[in-house]
């Protein structure tokens, strides 16, 4: 019987200022993260309002509140990114996410790696079923799709191994595990969560979306702020 995963988002890298080179032309202001102030320094060169003149949005996080979401300007947006870790996704995940062609994806290889102890990752409406029988089938269809895979791979012996795998890897379900590290701007993220957190989102895109803004929200918390209602309804 193949193992459980449970999905996992990682922040691994973001947006790191030079603050000397922006101080050159603007204030930092002590509340704002490098992704914020970068951002910032971008919308404010196109007016040349280094000064901040309206008081209004003196503050970072007010001028990227109305930058952004108010007047429409996401542009400034794609020059800070975030790159993430997910794990404990299906490869039917990564069918619904790889359609942000703005995203950058480094995919877990099925041609170069074994699928015999792979994991599967069970659909939220079926975890949450009160019938027994529905994870039961769900699992013995899996693990049967899987016991086909290695028997196809072993049938190939003589192969090399990616070979074996790339042909065997067709009776793979959409269920089994995948990892990946994906970069955006956060133009690209915004957008992608934006889609995704939506009651009519596929809900393993739901689910991990979730977790892939709570991973974000340290990186830009002005920004990401707006979508934790949508997370949350």
């Amino acid at each position: 019987m193949p193992n459980f995963a449970m999905p996992n988002v990682h922040l691994l890298a973001h947006t790191k200022i030079d603050e000397k080179a922006i101080s050159e032309w603007m204030g930092i202001q002590d509340a704002s993260t490098d992704a914020e102030t970068l951002l910032t320094m971008a919308g404010r060169n196109c007016y040349r309002s280094f000064h901040r003149p309206n008081e209004a949005t003196y503050d970072d996080a007010d001028y990227l509140r109305r930058t952004l979401f108010q007047q429409g300007h996401m542009s400034i947006a794609e020059h800070a990114t975030a790159t993430l870790y997910f794990t404990g996704v299906s490869r039917a995940f990564l069918a619904e996410l790889t359609r942000h062609r703005h995203l950058s994806f480094s995919v877990e290889s099925q041609r170069f790696i074994d699928a015999d102890n792979i994991n599967i990752v069970v659909p939220p409406a079926i975890r949450a079923s009160e019938d027994p029988y529905v994870l039961r089938n769900f699992i013995n269809a899996a693990d049967e799709a899987i016991a086909a895979y290695m028997i196809a791979r072993d049938e190939l012996e003589g192969l090399p191994k990616k070979q074996r795998n790339e042909a065997a890897r067709g009776l793979l379900p959409n269920c089994v595990e995948t990892r990946m590290v994906v970069t955006g701007n956060l133009r690209a993220w915004v957008e992608t969560l934006q889609k995704r957190l939506t009651p009519g989102a596929d809900a393993e895109m739901q689910e991990v979306s979730r977790l892939a803004l709570d991973a974000l929200h340290p990186t830009a918390p002005s920004i990401y702020e707006h979508l934790k209602g949508s997370a949350n309804d």
